[in-house]
């Protein structure tokens, strides 16, 4: 394992993992990018306005940032879904924005009305402010004064389509739920309008034309959000009832039926939720009761809590009305007693607050516990207990919810580090008691600094632990959302500097804290591509380590030298590319942009087949040339199996880049349209120098959890194995492997050959093979599942004839076996196979030897290389000597494009002088026909893009025909 991952506890990133990032310098916008040149500035920011009437009607927005700042009696209406809202220094403004994928925070703004809909709502230093407000987490403000709050109801065309660009439940609104980082004693910074307060009192209806056709409408009645009294009931001793309406096509409209229905008879609803209850949940609500098991198994349930007189059996009788007169055999839970109603609701809302996602938000500067759930309060406040909690209770509280905070993290380490579902309760519960003793801490940090001694550094190791939890639900369910979470985490322990004071401590057990932290820091931020932060931190790790070796003298200051080393070393190889002089990191994940499309007929071709989609991958890896810090092509991979999560595509560094140019408008309006954003990755796990038994161990349970429908990709990128036997007759194991783990004793073990240079043969003959080494017959037992095998290694031929024993889809590309002796020095860098199917435009360039471009000159490199990987994609659909196999593949977007980018590979090195013969091209199994490898369109696309580069010189003459060209099956 890289010596940077042991600072993670154990994880399924079995032995190594890490990545590059950057400093926090300003944002940058999306808009700023040079390849989104296309976008005006101007429609996405409103600054120093005065006395104007604004409108973004919808469409124009579609799903971007947006800024308003410096602004004055002015009206704003955004009739669309953004990514995110800043709303700084504005004054007597009155404002609406549509449904908001990520946070809208307001800063430094006086005397505005405000009405919104959004996933988290920030305020800071504002003040006679009306927020009319549906937020799915818990609303904070800090440093603001007479903020009212009221609970947003209204409809508009195309409104509920926004909803779910945003990703936003109508079900979930804690409008009324605030948190007050800057309380005073004895009042409050905010109040809570009633149900009378509507949002157009304060914020007129438009009346220009161009909104006629949005049919405005404010009544509760038609309102997306169903209006909820929230904290306005708190304190209401009137009866209350639980109904959950399964997931089900008339869930919504039953549940909004019986809120019309019960408010006829003076039953109001409290408050609503969404989500979707798990296995571990369903007992603890609903007990011994199987019968709820496979309806919640279907979707998110919604959840509604009534108050009211006799409000049980007055539900109980509307139900049952809508449920006999139009919504027959709708699966439904109500309670059945007034007695049972409190614990269901208990339990009901507290499980909601497991959905992690919602756990913990930042602002700049206040980190905070904004947990989604309104119920779920501190039974240790000594604010909820009216003073009668003692001091004494309140330290032994917060000691107990630190030993058993500890206790479940640390039992996380026991957890199997492969399987989806044993690990979830767990962690369910780990982040359950950090949410508690995060807010506990906040509520009583003055106390508990006076009369324990609480210190900033304790505060920082709970919000490093917080971290960490983020930073392994990443590493277990491959969504590269909870790493924006675990960065927030990191960067505000860094901001406001915990561990500042560790060093006056005398502790060197504090100190290895402190350096621990940081190693985490600069992992996240390598997965993040956050470079400027990145070098930023291993700076000051540097100081820090010096400074604790010179206090110290300790035993593993030999080992934190490793992890600088590895980490530079990491950084500067990955930064192999400068764009006008400045080094770029390139992002490998994939965007709409990189995405090629089914050509016009591929549906009816791909509608007569199964199709399969990626679900299950395995990255293995054991180059040993390449940096240990995982190794390179281990790195590239697992970013191409993963799309760019919405947060980091709007704040990647100024110098990092995309693989495409996005010139296009209509692409970057689409940016984060339902296909990208919305399905989950494929799961992986990363194994790095795995032994053979860890191999089959994570390979069986992958196999184990693949959906009928389900594909398993499996990765290996390692050093060749021949055995060196005289009398080669078995396929399966005579012919060599590849090496994913070496032995101490090995003599090889450091040998320092290039990579294309198989290992020396044995002193001693032998026919045992070395059970360290994987050959082509362990994979046999896999192929009773479709399979899509890719094999980096200098002995990837030897995994060309596996037999398809089952007769299930089953796919290999495999890399060249050669490499001119001109990259032999470059192996350390990565494999040249992986890099072309991870970033073909970067490869291209590679093979070319260029590592000096203008931005121009990138930019038209990436747009025809999409060009033609585009291409390639219509060739596999027109071509009718296409192995059908292929198509059981070609649905999924990964797998579609990890092909073409193959026969971008195959083209490229086929016309490159430097490469010759055959051992210097990929091969596959099954193989690829002539009229995709050497497809005349795509042989010129290349020639022309050489051209533009000024590099025609390096590639042959002209387009190959195809007396020139050559079967795969000579490509041994």
């Amino acid at each position: 394992m890289g010596a940077i991952y042991s600072f993670f506890f154990r994880s399924s990133f079995t032995t190594n993992n890490a990545e590059p990032s950057s400093p926090v310098e300003r944002q940058l916008y999306s808009w700023e990018k040079p390849e989104r040149a296309t976008i005006r500035k101007e429609d996405f920011i409103l600054d120093k306005l005065k006395d104007q009437t604004i409108y973004r009607l919808p469409g124009s927005v579609n799903g971007q940032q947006f800024i308003i700042q410096n602004c004055d009696n002015c009206t704003i209406y955004v009739f669309d879904h953004t990514n995110c809202i800043q709303i700084d220094d504005c004054t007597n403004c009155r404002i609406f924005i549509g449904p908001v994928r990520g946070s809208i925070f307001i800063r430094d703004s006086i005397n505005c009305v405000l009405a919104t809909i959004c996933q988290q709502f920030r305020t800071r230093d504002c003040r006679d402010t009306y927020v009319f407000l549906s937020c799915t987490s818990q609303p904070v403000i800090e440093s603001s004064h007479n903020i009212k709050f009221g609970c947003l109801t209204i409809n508009y065309e195309q409104l509920a389509e926004q909803y779910k660009s945003a990703g936003i439940s109508p079900w979930n609104n804690n409008w009324s739920n605030n948190h007050d980082f800057t309380s005073i004693p004895d009042g409050k910074n905010y109040s809570l309008l009633d149900k009378n307060e509507n949002v157009f009192k304060y914020l007129p209806i438009p009346t220009d034309s161009s909104c006629n056709f949005l049919n405005i409408k404010d009544d509760v009645d038609t309102s997306i959000t169903p209006y909820t009294y929230g904290e306005l009931y708190r304190g209401q001793n009137e009866e209350r009832c639980l109904v959950i309406f399964f997931h089900d096509i008339n869930a919504d409209a039953c549940a909004r039926a019986l809120i019309t229905t019960a408010k006829q008879s003076e039953i109001v609803l409290v408050q609503s939720k969404s989500y979707t209850i798990d296995e571990t949940n369903l007992e603890r609500l609903f007990g011994n009761d199987r019968k709820y098991n496979s309806l919640a198994e279907k979707g998110p349930v919604i959840g509604l809590e009534f108050a009211g007189t006799n409000c049980v059996s007055m539900c109980q009788a509307a139900l049952q009305n809508l449920l006999t007169t139009k919504y027959q055999n709708l699966p439904h839970f109500i309670s059945q007693t007034p007695a049972e109603v409190a614990a269901q609701l208990d339990k009901f809302y507290n499980f909601a607050s497991i959905q992690i996602f919602s756990f913990f938000k930042f602002d700049d500067e206040n980190m905070t516990s904004v947990d989604i759930n309104s119920t779920d309060k501190l039974t240790s406040s000594s604010n909820q207990n009216n003073g009668h909690e003692s001091e004494d209770k309140i330290v032994q509280e917060f000691g107990h919810l630190l030993e058993k905070s500890k206790q479940l993290f640390n039992g996380l380490r026991d957890l199997p580090q492969y399987g989806h579902k044993q690990w979830q309760p767990y962690f369910g519960r780990t982040f359950d008691i950090y949410t508690k003793l995060w807010k506990f801490q906040q509520e009583h940090r003055i106390l508990l600094d006076k009369r324990s001694g609480l210190k900033r550094w304790q505060i920082g190791e709970i919000a490093s632990k917080i971290g960490q939890l983020y930073y392994h639900f990443y590493i277990r369910t491959s969504e590269t959302n909870y790493l924006n979470e675990a960065f927030a985490f990191y960067s505000a322990i860094r901001t406001r500097a915990y561990y500042s004071k560790v060093n006056r401590e005398e502790k060197p057990d504090l100190m290895v804290k402190k350096l621990r932290y940081y190693a985490r820091f600069i992992v996240v931020c390598l997965l993040l591509k956050k470079t400027k932060i990145m070098r930023e931190l291993v700076r000051e790790l540097n100081r820090q380590i010096d400074e604790y070796v010179k206090a110290y003298d300790p035993d593993d200051s030999l080992e934190w030298q490793l992890v600088l080393n590895e980490i530079s070393s990491f950084i500067d190889i990955d930064n192999q590319l400068n764009i006008d002089h400045t080094p770029i990191t390139l992002s490998y994940r994939l965007t709409n942009s990189l995405i090629p499309s089914l050509p016009n007929g591929a549906e009816q071709i791909l509608s007569n087949i199964q199709s399969y989609s990626l679900e299950e991958i395995l990255i293995i890896g054991n180059y040993q040339d390449q940096i240990k810090f995982i190794t390179l092509d281990m790195y590239r991979m697992l970013q191409a199996v993963e799309r760019q999560p919405i947060e980091s595509i709007s704040s990647l560094d100024d110098r990092t880049t995309s693989q495409s140019p996005a010139t296009h408008r209509k692409e970057i309006l689409n940016l984060y349209n339902d296909e990208c954003s919305n399905r989950s990755n494929p799961h992986k796990y990363l194994l790095y120098k795995p032994t053979f038994s860890q191999i089959y161990a994570f390979t069986a349970s992958a196999f184990k959890e693949l959906p009928t429908n389900g594909a398993l990709l499996l990765y290996i990128s390692a050093d060749g194995y021949d055995t060196h036997i005289k009398n080669k007759t078995d396929q399966s194991y005579d012919f060599g492997g590849v090496k994913t783990n070496n032995r101490r004793d090995d003599t090889n073990e450091n040998s320092i050959s290039p990579p294309n240079t198989l290992p020396k043969k044995p002193s001693t003959t032998t026919s045992f093979k070395d059970i360290h080494n994987i050959f082509p017959g362990d994979l046999y037992p896999f192929l009773r599942k479709p399979l899509f095998l890719i094999i980096d290694s200098n002995h990837s031929v030897v995994f060309q004839n596996m037999p398809n024993l089952f007769g299930q889809p089953f796919i290999s590309l495999l890399s060249p076996v050669k490499i001119p002796v001109v990259f032999h020095d470059y192996q350390n860098k990565g494999s040249l196979f992986t890099l072309f199917l991870t970033s073909p435009a970067f490869a291209f360039c590679f093979v070319c030897h260029l590592n000096e471009l203008t931005s121009e000159q990138w930019n038209l490199c990436q747009d025809n290389v999409n060009r033609i990987i585009f291409e390639i994609t219509k060739i596999f659909f027109k071509s009718k000597l296409v192995d059908h196999t292929i198509y059981h593949f070609l649905n999924d977007e990964f797998l579609r494009l990890f092909l073409a980018r193959f026969v971008f590979c195959y083209a490229v090195l086929r016309l490159h002088r430097a490469f010759k013969g055959s051992g210097f091209y990929p091969s596959s199994q099954p193989q690829l026909s002539n009229d995709l490898l050497e497809n005349v369109q795509v042989h010129k696309m290349i020639l022309e893009l050489s051209a533009i580069l000024n590099v025609r010189q390096l590639f042959l003459e002209g387009p190959l025909i195809s007396g020139e060209s050559f079967s795969l099956s000579h490509q041994q």
